[in-house]
């Protein structure tokens, strides 16, 4: 007698175990020889009759037996439908009906063999269940769950070995993530499993990471799986041996659709045609589906051009000319060419830096020729989860789909206030615009307007406005009398604020935190300061807010300020910023003050405020984004230490990081841009601060690290030789203000 197989010893397991099973095939390929003689009271053979069998086993079923039916895939599903779908699917019957040989597995059979709509067919009835497989071993371990389910049950067969570990047997309704990635999902099922994982492998050498999902039951699908694929990567794909129509990329589809959901899927199927008949390996590659194939059909659709700069050690510097056609262009019509001084070539090692970006996931960004790149600056700081980020973005959508802006006030406004007030400490009042500059003038004006003073004290960077930037030597158009009322002072340094707070001074508006820790009491005698001159204590948190904490420096150091103001991490990307402060104060805006603007109740950048901040509370993102900027400055110090390079650091606070190169060693701006040059080889941009986002893991932390420790000991053999100008290969970055006093900030 010839030994069972595993399928066939599960079968027999099913029937010794439960005197209710009955095994029913009909004669073809599907005939399982050995069982009669060990199962002979039930096993049914009905020969070439897939109708006779379909009836008999919706009557055993009626009988309370629990019948297993096994015919060919194309036989049983379509010559045998309409006895399916009414003696079986409008009865809701317990039978499982088991195809062989379905899709690309018919092999050399001809078209009237091949099972490659039969998913379609089977889900279209109401309560039939679809569980497809990878292997034989899923099977035998799915087969005793899904005998004990109610519904009917349409199965793939496969008898393949398997190619992966399960890590889900005996959970047929659960997705199977059989290997991670965050770029692309590939959800597949059956044969096809082995096509995906390498897929997957070739991917990962251009820079792709993949997430493989097995997608054993169809119907119903392991929705929150699929959901959360299109959520946390870029591109789904699905891949099936079957029709594209009512399959596998209908079923996705579908589910977004229903559910409002936003991803991009990409169908990787048979379009409206037969396969040709062939042994599976010549089947796979006449018809794109080996690894390879996949691969390239997935970087294609991506827009991943092959031979770019990817982030890994390249052996060339990025290409350019797409970013280079682009600022010609530029040049002349756009003044400066940049709407944002420090995204502009200026601060870039220009030559060898891109200069525009077009797409952004998570830490990473690609240039307008393709390369792509670890984000180090994040937009300048607003993106504290990460680009695109799927719950801030879908909330995004869901706006979008009820407006932008309104002829009136929208609810948005009055709900993130409140959400603000609960955040932000002493935030009584909160108003809305669109730019920190916007709203640290705003501060100013009802400062003068609450003290009747006139003078303002400042330290960082707060904006283009007149007030400010007089304080510059990009001062031109601004009179001087605008010029004489503000005074700056230096921070951490107590003697120059009692330096230049005056009987007239209105406020002192600084940067609560650059990259400078402040020393302990300066904050607190700022305070004592401002309250002995009459003055206020306006926090400038662009930097700070929702980073440094969630409710910011206030929440950091419990030091009270009495206006503060917030942009950048608050709505991951949106143009949005706030003004929040003492009621008192704030309430001159009712009448006294003129401060509105058409789109400070702007709706898009409202629901983004709402969803960050839930993101941000609900994943402790401060702490975590301290955490990476912690061992950014322990991996720092330790290749400092190694190496003896006495004349370079990473400091700030762990929220935000900067490299110092001292002058000792040479031109600080020569220093940089070697860096900066070598770094952009390595697929990291980088303009010499560390803006970490949750969307940065601690692989890329390490990745960062093991370019820094390459790259430091080659910058000090050029320091040795004198040769770090010469070893630049474009023009190094330059400053943006003259006086060095005044902090370069990020205009």
């Amino acid at each position: 007698m010839t030994t069972p197989n595993l399928y066939e010893k599960t079968l027999i397991g099913l029937a010794e175990s439960d005197p209710e099973v009955m095994i029913v095939t009909s004669e073809n390929r599907a005939a399982m020889r050995v069982l009669p003689d060990i199962v002979p009271d039930r096993f049914v053979d009905v020969g070439i009759a897939e109708q006779t069998m379909i009836g008999m086993a919706a009557g055993m079923a009626l009988r309370g037996r629990k019948p297993i039916v096994h015919a060919l895939a194309a036989f049983l599903t379509m010559r045998a439908y309409e006895f399916i779908r009414t003696d079986i699917g409008i009865s809701g019957l317990p039978v499982k009906l088991v195809g062989c040989v379905p899709g690309f597995l018919s092999d050399g059979n001809g078209p009237t063999h091949q099972a490659i709509e039969d998913v379609a067919i089977m889900r279209g009835i109401p309560g039939m269940e679809v569980f497809c497989p990878a292997d034989e071993e899923e099977l035998a371990a799915a087969m005793p769950v899904l005998m004990a389910r109610p519904n009917p049950c349409y199965i793939r067969y496969t008898q393949s070995a398997p190619v992966v570990a399960h890590p889900l047997p005996g959970q047929p309704e659960r997705i199977e993530v059989l290997a991670d990635g965050s770029d692309v999902a590939l959800l597949t099922h059956g044969v096809l499993i082995e096509q995906a994982l390498d897929a997957r492998k070739r991917l990962a050498d251009q820079g792709i990471s993949a997430r493989v999902l097995n997608v054993r039951m169809l119907a119903p699908i392991d929705a929150d799986a699929v959901l959360a694929a299109a959520r946390d990567c870029e591109l789904v794909v699905t891949l099936e041996d079957h029709f594209r129509t009512g399959g596998l990329y209908s079923i996705v589809a579908e589910l977004l659709i229903d559910r409002g959901a936003h991803g991009r899927v990409m169908p990787i199927a048979l379009d409206s045609r037969w396969f040709r008949p062939a042994l599976l390996p010549d089947v796979l590659r006449h018809e794109g589906f080996t690894g390879e194939a996949i691969a390239a059909r997935v970087t294609a659709r991506l827009g991943r051009l092959p031979g770019r700069n990817r982030v890994r050690p390249n052996p060339t510097d990025p290409a350019i000319a797409e970013s280079q056609a682009l600022w010609q262009r530029a040049k002349g019509l756009i003044p400066a060419g940049t709407q944002t001084l420090a995204k502009g070539p200026t601060q870039h090692i220009d030559g060898v830096a891109p200069k525009y970006l077009v797409k952004g996931r998570g830490a990473r960004v690609w240039d307008a020729d393709g390369n792509e790149y670890l984000d180090m600056t994040m937009g300048l700081g607003p993106l504290s989860l990460g680009y695109a980020n799927p719950v801030v973005d879908q909330a995004i959508r869901d706006q979008l789909e009820r407006g932008i802006t309104f002829s009136l006030m929208n609810p948005l406004e009055v709900e993130v206030a409140e959400l603000i007030r609960d955040v932000v400490p002493n935030a009584d009042s909160v108003r809305f615009s669109k730019s920190g500059a916007d709203v640290t003038s705003a501060a100013v004006r009802v400062s003068r307007a609450f003290t009747g003073r006139d003078h303002v004290v400042c330290c960082g960077y707060h904006g283009w406005h007149d007030w400010y930037i007089s304080s510059t030597d990009r001062s031109g158009g601004i009179p001087e009398a605008t010029r004489a009322l503000t005074s700056t002072i230096d921070y951490n340094d107590l003697d120059s604020v009692r330096a230049a707070v005056r009987d007239d001074t209105a406020c002192v508006i600084l940067e609560a935190v650059r990259f400078v820790e402040p020393e302990p009491g300066f904050l607190e005698g700022l305070r004592e300061i401002c309250d002995q001159k009459g003055a206020l204590l306006v926090f400038d948190e662009m930097w700070t807010g929702f980073r440094i904490a969630l409710g910011g420096a206030q929440e950091k150091f419990g030091v009270r300020a009495d206006l503060a103001t917030f942009s950048k991490a608050i709505a991951n990307g949106m143009p949005i910023s706030v003004l929040t402060g003492r009621q008192d104060v704030m309430q001159l805006f009712d009448s006294e003050l003129f401060f509105y603007t058409t789109f400070g109740g702007e709706a898009l950048s409202l629901a983004a405020v709402k969803a960050t901040i839930g993101q941000l509370r609900e994943l402790g993102v401060p702490a975590a984004i301290a955490a990476k900027g912690a061992r950014l400055k322990e991996g720092y110090a330790a290749i400092v230490r190694e190496h003896g390079l006495d004349w370079t650091r990473c400091s700030g606070m762990d929220y935000r990081t900067v490299v110092e190169l001292d002058a000792s060693a040479g031109n600080p701006l020569h220093l940089k841009s070697y860096v900066q040059q070598e770094l952009f080889r390595r697929g990291v941009l980088w303009a010499g601060s560390h803006t970490f986002s949750y969307a940065h893991t601690a692989e890329d932390v390490e990745y960062l690290i093991s370019c820094f420790d390459t790259i430091l000991p080659a910058l000090a053999g050029h320091i040795k030789k004198g040769t770090v100008t010469e070893a630049l290969r474009g023009q190094p970055v330059r400053g943006v203000f003259g006086n060095t006093r005044k902090p370069r900030g990020d205009a």
